[in-house]
């Protein structure tokens, strides 16, 4: 019983947070603060201001094309496409296209677009529809040699269920992760024996998958291994809320009942537990940097939301704690931190000031002081970009340095961004390219007059705003306007493609505060010789419909 009780308070720790408390501060080097003087010299950049935006007044140095999947993909009533992701290479795109057949139940087709050859084919999963209760939303594994997607089921006790679909990029050599079904439609009819499956994760050498599986018998939680076929799974061990991820290609992290934080081998046996220093509290979440040499661990007391994270290096050492705080308004834990790319360097949010974590002691070390929001690194882990008072794009170099203004941005509504809870949406505001290069952001404007909205509209307002997307470079230069102003409209950034030449859009129209419908989404190509900001013209003929097989063939 009262392990029951302590889980349950585990699962709610890990539920719903937030950022709290400040804390004391290594303030060892010189801090950067934006004054009155710094922002006079810094306008002279391009950028918005409160003038009327137009394409008369935008640069248009950058050239591309917009192109509409409807445009490339067959025609079907009640089909649009729900999802996308570019291999590894950024050479071929999957493309998930739905129709919804009732409140819970849709209908899938997936094809593989090779941006290269501009050819596309469905791809072909033994039935003639791929119906699921949920959003087959295929991914690559990071080899790029299998693409991997969950189906499920919620059709009562007994016959709910979810389970993860293995296969070549073609369709082929499919395999129900864990299962002897080969077969989609004999997996949609046994999914309730099956059980639930989560958190699939790929090991770094892309030979292996670890996952949660839940009986549905028992409602108990294992954490298996599998084959990158999904073949050969077997169970190494038995938590609640495990939340396996890979430490390397042999060992595993994972959450245990007990509150710790083990690193386990394939066989089960442990090799290494982080445990809270304060005895009654209990790590209920973590997070690994992206090099493996440190880990975020969120600690609480059982039946409290008053969570904080710690960080440790890998081998146990230099564990630090008040890194940020969350007190149960957050919806999501783990959203002030923002790991380095490929590196250990820890980004911390705190109150509107930003704090680097760094070195084998983790001091932290507080870069940026201001009202800063929604950091993102670039590629490179050499600079951030940062929202400065709400709308102001700003990039820092991290050890404080060459505070940049790029430029002006008009507010949405945080109802709209509401609508895309889901992380797996991939929807920014803002986004880097993956050369660092440019910056694509949605930007509301008056759709009347083209001029910025500098207060944030409520819900009853989207119908009345227009906002499109924009690009800029990094350095501010080259300010371009890729969609329209279309009155009720919102474009979203969705994915950049792996070399930053390409990336993809969707769009939401609003007729009224509580009626929207979401668009097709696009393909924008850059530095095209062939400028078109809104639609693609002879896309039908520059595109050719052939086998996957033969597209993966060449």
């Amino acid at each position: 019983m009262l392990k029951s009780i302590l889980i349950m308070m585990l699962l709610l720790l890990s539920a719903s947070v937030t950022f709290a408390s400040s804390v004391s501060e290594d303030q060892n080097s010189s801090v950067t603060q934006l004054s009155d003087t710094h922002n006079t010299q810094l306008n002279n950049n391009t950028q918005f201001n409160n003038t009327q935006l137009n394409n008369t007044q935008l640069n248009n140095n950058i050239q591309f094309k917009v192109i509409q999947f409807e445009d490339i993909l067959p025609k079907e009533k009640g089909f649009s496409v729900s999802y996308t992701a570019w291999s590894p290479d950024g050479r071929y795109l999957l493309v998930t296209s739905s129709k919804s057949i009732s409140f819970s139940n849709n209908i899938h087709r997936q094809y593989l677009l090779d941006t290269k050859s501009h050819t596309f084919g469905e791809i072909d999963y033994g039935v003639k529809e791929l119906n699921s209760y949920s959003i087959p939303e295929a991914e690559w594994s990071p080899s790029g040699d299998k693409i991997y997607f969950q189906i499920s089921r919620f059709a009562g006790p007994k016959d709910s269920g979810n389970c993860f679909i293995i296969c070549n990029p073609n369709g082929t050599d499919l395999k129900g992760v864990g299962t002897n079904y080969n077969d989609i439609s004999d997996i949609l009819e046994n999914v309730g024996n099956i059980g639930f499956q989560r958190n699939l994760e790929w090991s770094p050498d892309s030979s292996k998958i670890t996952f949660e599986w839940e009986n549905p018998e028992n409602h108990s939680t294992r954490v298996y291994i599998a084959s990158k076929n999904g073949t050969n799974a077997s169970e190494i061990t038995s938590d609640t809320y495990p939340q396996p991820d890979w430490y390397d290609s042999d060992k595993i992290f994972i959450t245990t009942d007990e509150g710790n934080v083990d690193i386990i081998k394939e066989s089960g046996d442990l090799i290494q537990t982080f445990q809270p220093e304060n005895k009654n509290e209990k790590y209920c979440k973590f997070s690994l940097s992206p090099d493996r040499k440190k880990i975020i661990l969120v600690s609480g007391l059982p039946g409290s939301f008053d969570l904080q994270t710690y960080i440790s290096n890998t081998d146990g050492s230099e564990l630090k704690g008040n890194i940020s705080y969350y007190d149960g308004s957050e919806q999501r834990i783990l959203t002030k931190e923002y790991w380095q790319p490929n590196g250990s360097l820890l980004l911390v949010n705190q109150k509107g000031n930003l704090y680097i974590v760094e070195g084998k002691e983790n001091n932290k070390r507080l870069l940026y002081e201001g009202n800063a929001s929604e950091p993102q690194w670039f590629p490179d882990g050499k600079k951030i970009l940062f929202v400065e008072d709400k709308n102001k794009l700003y990039s820092i170099d991290t050890d404080g340095t060459n505070l940049t203004f790029i430029t002006s941005f008009g507010l949405t509504s945080s109802y709209f961004w509401d609508l895309f809870y889901d992380p797996l949406e991939k929807v920014k505001q803002f986004s880097i390219s993956s050369s660092g290069d440019m910056i694509v952001f949605t930007s509301a404007l008056y759709p009347d007059t083209g001029k910025i909205i500098e207060n944030e509209p409520g819900p009853s307002k989207c119908q009345n705003v227009a906002a499109p997307l924009f690009v800029v470079n990094s350095n501010g230069s080259n300010l371009t306007q890729i969609t329209p102003t279309i009155k009720g409209r919102h474009d979203i950034f969705r994915e950049w493609s792996p070399n930053g030449e390409q990336f993809i859009i969707g769009s939401v129209q609003f007729s009224s505060d509580i009626n929207w419908e979401y668009k097709d989404n696009s393909l924008v190509e850059l530095n095209t010789t062939n400028i078109s900001s809104n639609s693609s013209s002879n896309c039908s003929s520059i595109w050719k419909n052939i086998p996957v097989k033969e597209i993966m063939g060449s």
